[in-house]
């Protein structure tokens, strides 16, 4: 009966002990061990009596390490706190950083008394700090050392804290008024060194570091390693902007681990080292590294008269406070975020200065280039960091007349409200002279992935307003549906979604009141809908490709295509299966090449499968469309294994796999092929061209990027004509007239552009054989171009690092698109041939810092990638007697540059210090080979 007596007993204070503080989780059970005494079944009742016998501060060492510390001692540390900073792993440099150094002297003010047990009231005192950077005079990196440096470390206060000590955790700190944030969060920093377990387990620790999770593993008698998980930030931190793309983040990987060695009385030494690696998802040498170290060692011990006899904690500080004659401040662990920006320390560069030192940057002749990417990035922050006034200012100074449609791009690039202001009252949407103006600030704010809910509202009422130009009211439709669709895709809430629905149904009543003969309106709304998204949307584009014209239908089914396998529902299925083999009425083949497109996109069976070869087989049939299907046969293939095996077992099975299925004649060609596989990511150039009489019906060109399965539509650029039938009796051999409707259209071509998944406003190049020939004898089209020019903004990120010392890193990438696609084309009636490229160049930069900033010293680590990605798109074709036509898809060669800069600046000294490392690395360019037909006639017309 004494046993159990004293096994429950015993059972009672351990409870006791081990309860939670106030407002913290109970900590998960600790795991099993041979170190863990309650676990132990063999508990032999002499050693319990042994225990029961003990001081309460015994039981602590078998518990949580309640024993260390004990009142009347004073414990003398040498304390070192490191931080350092460099570029990525890939990309390592001499790291630049500070440390500070000092005498810590930590003291047990209040003995606790045996109901308390578990709790106690340290005192942390700092003497003799010192602020430390790197000596330039070291030229040997390895052999670096720390010197001092005169700072504003000599202000901070001399007045100990106060720590609330209870079964490990810390739960409160007190101090006195604090002369700076940077001493507060310093001191919060030297706090959480003392939050200790010293058996095996997992817990949950408040710190600077936010909510984490702990997990403690005792080494030996004596050492405890700690690791550190699983942290949500502080909620003191300000907001942070991530694209909810992963590709446009980037990757932070993080690891804490510390270790705490131990006496029967007091810490030995306790380090606790954190390492946070930053790099973009493009390239790994594109980053910024942090190395933050805290290690305490003990030096001495003393004896200690300051003793408080109090019944609880309050009582406690209560007769501390009255002993020092100070207010002492309670506060959690949590940093208080330092805001450290060019208004803070009152040097904002004016973005007129801005504008004037980067104007060469964005002259029309740099659009395109990395140059202008570089440029457009300093820009945009300038006028983020901007008033109204101001950029209104910058709009209307004549010096900027030759940039100011790229400033209007940069403007939809920023996008907050005083640029979407400036932008409202100095945009004209009636004025004929202002389309470009508008457009593109359109274009550029609709790319943006986190628009703000009131500037969405504020042009949707502009759509209400009767514009005169059908240019600008397309282009606002579309930006608008692809804003709202962007906000409730990535924050998706209940006011977002009703926005987005209600566009939804705004922009299928107005579809509904297009007339049935006005192309031009039901494009405008289709295009709207693709931007949205919407599955509200499905069955009416079904309608349109279905029932539509050859315009509408085909653009219908494009827009269902755009909407993705996720919404491709049996009831779509259905239709592309009766348009694809017209079980309906007559389809226009490049609807009926889409449906097919999605059907194979769509893991196809094996009827369907068999369908459609036998089909090929099919005699009236264009051949040119059979020449398509095939092509899609053989990419289905290439991109799905499991596809490819079924349709290998559907040609043997079913006898089809000879020459009357398997090899059609004509120049239609679908493909995709790599142009990058770096990093986890694949960059794909996809080319689809449906050819009919010999030139392109539509066509296009398309750029996407694979991370991580999954795919990221960067840019499509597609052509379309019709009506070209001059061709028709030269190229086609088959002795047939082609009785089709797309013989007697008029001459018309156009292009259209989709990017980053929103679609442009098509540009229309001729929509009449007058216009064309008018386009031939006035050699208009021998210069060239532009088609479409612009710069947005493609990564924003923005993103806080707490560090363990108390320290907040800033993590700020941003990354601009600079986009020039122009054209050029040479006839000759006489010589009958002609020659045409499209050239569709890309300039992108992207840059970002690392920053630590305090009121002591700043550390800062600048990144940069900037590069040039030039796809051309040649044409020879030769008409004299047959249609010789020879394409080639280019990508040109180029360099990728990568820039590391570090930086440091201790306040209220002169001292800098300042390193910058570039690196180049070529990118060798490629030609596509389309197929063997093409092959043959480049051949042809290159060999003369």
């Amino acid at each position: 009966m004494q046993s159990v007596a004293r096994r429950e007993t015993y059972a009672a204070i351990k409870t006791r002990h081990q309860r939670p503080p106030a407002g913290v989780p109970p900590p998960i059970p600790p795991m099993t061990s041979s170190t863990d005494w309650s676990a132990s079944r063999a508990f032999s009742p002499l050693l319990l009596l042994l225990l029961l016998s003990s001081a309460p501060v015994c039981l602590g060492d078998l518990v949580d390490g309640s024993r260390l510390f004990p009142a009347g001692v004073r414990y003398e540390y040498e304390s070192t706190t490191t931080v350092l900073t460099s570029g990525s792993a890939d990309n390592r440099d001499p790291e630049v950083g500070h440390r500070v150094v000092g005498r810590l002297s930590v003291e047990n003010l209040w003995p606790a008394i045996t109901d308390t047990a578990g709790e106690k009231l340290l005192r942390l005192h700092f003497k003799s700090l010192k602020l430390q950077t790197w000596s330039k005079k070291s030229k040997n990196d390895i052999n670096r050392q720390f010197i001092d440096r005169k700072s504003r470390i000599d202000r901070f206060s001399d007045q100990p804290f106060f720590l609330h000590w209870r079964n490990g955790h810390i739960e409160n700190l007190y101090a006195s008024s604090a002369n700076s944030l940077t001493e507060e969060n310093f001191k919060k920093g030297i706090a959480g060194l003392f939050q200790f377990q010293l058996s095996n387990q997992q817990t949950v620790e408040y710190s600077t570091l936010g909510k984490c999770n702990v997990t403690y593993s005792k080494i030996n008698g004596n050492s405890v390693s700690k690791r550190i998980d699983g942290c949500v930030s502080p909620t003191t931190l300000p907001p942070e902007i991530k694209h909810p793309e992963k590709l446009w983040q980037g990757t932070l990987r993080s690891k804490r681990e510390g270790l705490l060695k131990y006496n029967h009385e007091s810490f030995i030494d306790v380090f606790l080292d954190e390492n946070h690696e930053y790099s973009t998802s493009f390239m790994n040498e594109v980053g910024a590294s942090i190395s933050s170290k805290q290690h305490i060692e003990l030096k001495e011990t003393k004896p200690n008269s300051d003793i408080i006899e109090a019944n609880t904690f309050e009582e406690a500080i209560n007769q501390l406070e009255k002993q020092l004659k100070l207010k002492l401040e309670k506060q959690n662990l949590s940093p208080k975020h330092e805001v450290k920006n060019c208004k803070h320390y009152d040097s904002c560069n004016k973005l007129s200065d801005v504008v004037k030192k980067y104007h060469d940057s964005l002259l029309d002749s740099e659009l395109g280039k990395s140059k202008s990417a570089y440029g457009a990035i300093k820009v945009i922050d300038a006028i983020v960091n901007s008033d109204t006034k101001t950029i209104k200012n910058v709009l209307i100074d004549k010096k900027n007349e030759d940039i100011i449609v790229q400033l209007y791009d940069l403007l939809g690039a920023a996008l907050n409200e005083n640029a979407h202001k400036a932008s409202m009252e100095t945009l004209v949407f009636t004025d004929a002279k202002s389309i470009e103006k508008i457009e593109r600030y359109l274009w550029s704010a609709s790319i943006k992935f986190n628009p703000k809910i009131e500037i969405i509202k504020s042009l949707i009422s502009i759509t209400d307003e009767k514009l005169t130009s059908k240019k600008v009211m397309d282009t606002l439709f579309n930006t608008v549906t692809a804003m709202a669709s962007r906000l409730d895709r990535y924050n998706h809430t209940d006011t977002n979604a009703l926005l987005c629905g209600e566009l939804v149904v705004k922009t299928l009543e107005r579809l509904e009141k297009c007339k049935q003969d006005d192309d031009e309106c039901i494009l405008t709304y289709i295009r709207a809908l693709s931007n949205l998204k919407h599955p509200l949307s499905i069955e009416v584009l079904l309608s349109f490709a279905q029932h539509g014209n050859r315009m509408t239908s085909a653009y219908a089914m494009k827009t269902i295509k755009m909407f993705g396998p996720s919404l491709w529902s049996s009831q779509v299925l259905k239709y592309c299966n009766n348009i694809f083999f017209q079980l309906v009425k007559e389809q226009d083949s490049s609807t009926r090449a889409i449906a097919l497109a999605i059907l194979l996109e769509s893991d196809p069976d094996y009827d369907l499968l068999k369908h459609v070869v036998e089909w090929l087989a099919t005699p009236g049939e264009g051949y040119e469309l059979k020449q398509y299907a095939l092509e899609l046969l053989k990419e289905m293939a290439n991109q799905n294994k499991t596809s490819a095996k079924l349709l290998r077992t559907v040609l043997v099975r079913e006898r089809l796999n000879h020459y009357g299925n398997m090899a059609q004649r004509g120049l239609s060609s679908c493909f995709s092929r790599k142009f990058i596989n770096y990093n986890n990511i694949t960059g794909l150039v996809k080319n689809s061209q449906q050819i009919y009489s010999g030139v392109t019906k539509r066509g296009s060109v398309d750029i996407i990027l694979e991370h991580k399965n999954i795919k990221y539509d960067l840019c499509s650029f597609g052509m379309f004509t019709t009506g070209l039938g001059y061709f028709t009796s030269l190229y086609d051999d088959s002795g047939k007239t082609d009785t089709s409707d797309e013989a007697n259209l008029p001459a018309t071509a156009g292009l259209e552009l989709i990017v980053f998944g929103v679609h442009i406003r098509p540009f229309i190049m001729f929509s009449s054989q007058g216009q064309l020939m008018g386009h031939v004898w006035a050699g208009t089209g021998s210069d060239k171009t532009p088609i479409i020019q612009g710069i947005s903004q493609m990564i924003e990120h923005l993103e806080y690092v707490p560090l363990s010392n108390g320290i907040t890193a800033e993590l700020n990438v941003k990354g601009t698109l600079s986009l020039d696609i122009s054209g050029q084309i040479e006839m000759s009636l006489w010589n009958k041939n002609a020659q045409s490229v499209i050239e569709k160049n890309g300039g992108v930069s992207i840059q970002g810092s690392l920053k630590l900033d305090t009121d002591l010293v700043t550390d800062e680590v600048d990144f940069a990638l900037i590069t040039e990605g030039l796809l051309h798109m040649h044409s020879d074709a030769e008409f004299a007697k047959k249609i010789v036509l020879c394409m080639r898809i280019v990508f040109v060669d180029t360099n990728v540059t990568t820039t590391v800069s570090k930086n440091q600046k201790v306040h209220g000294l002169p001292h800098k210090s300042y390193t910058t490392t570039t690196r180049t690395h070529p990118v060798s360019g490629r030609t596509f080979a389309l197929n063997q037909m093409v092959n043959e006639f480049c051949n042809t017309i290159h060999s003369r």
